[in-house]
């Protein structure tokens, strides 16, 4: 069995904080104003709190598996069986949009879209070194940002016998 974290690096700590301290300091604000004021950040604080419980925090590779888990979300659960290719990718690029989903409040994760990957499903809590899975399934591609890429891509390998 394979395991790597996935931590959120500066870029994505500042982000989160500052979303943070932005609800904090609204609550606070508006705390004197009143209570018909304040049922107003009830809908924020509990689409952060989805967004906190579906953020990814760890890959687990076995022999049946590749697992996304995530803080308070069932796991993403990919059989080994249904995956094409397991590569590496240096960075997203420029053009990568968000079709739905989170940016940058305990990372980056939902439905995106790009040139080179077509719409795909990111799962990322930093920059740079990042692991493209391609299904044989049909469904989207999934990239993920482990905190080891280059052992998830060689776990991936040698757990399902495919080629990179």
């Amino acid at each position: 069995m394979f395991r790597t974290g996935m931590t959120l690096d500066r870029t994505n700590r500042a982000m989160t904080l500052l979303c943070a301290f932005v609800v904090l300091g609204a609550f606070v604000g508006l705390s004197a104003r009143g209570g018909t004021v304040m049922l107003l950040l009830v809908p924020v604080v509990v689409v952060l709190g989805f967004a906190w419980a579906m953020s990814p925090c760890e890959i687990v590779i076995d022999a049946r598996e590749l697992r996304i888990l995530r803080r308070a979300w069932r796991p993403m659960r990919i059989p080994l069986a249904a995956i094409a290719s397991a590569t590496p990718l240096d960075h997203l690029g420029v053009g990568t949009i968000r079709l739905f989903g989170v940016g940058g409040f305990f990372g980056s994760y939902g439905v995106f879209t790009n040139a080179a990957l077509g719409r795909f499903r990111l799962y990322a809590t930093r920059r740079g070194a990042a692991v493209v899975v391609r299904r044989r399934d049909g469904k989207p591609t999934i990239v993920f940002t482990p905190n080891d890429a280059a052992g998830t891509v060689k776990a991936l390998t040698a757990e399902s016998g495919m080629q990179t």
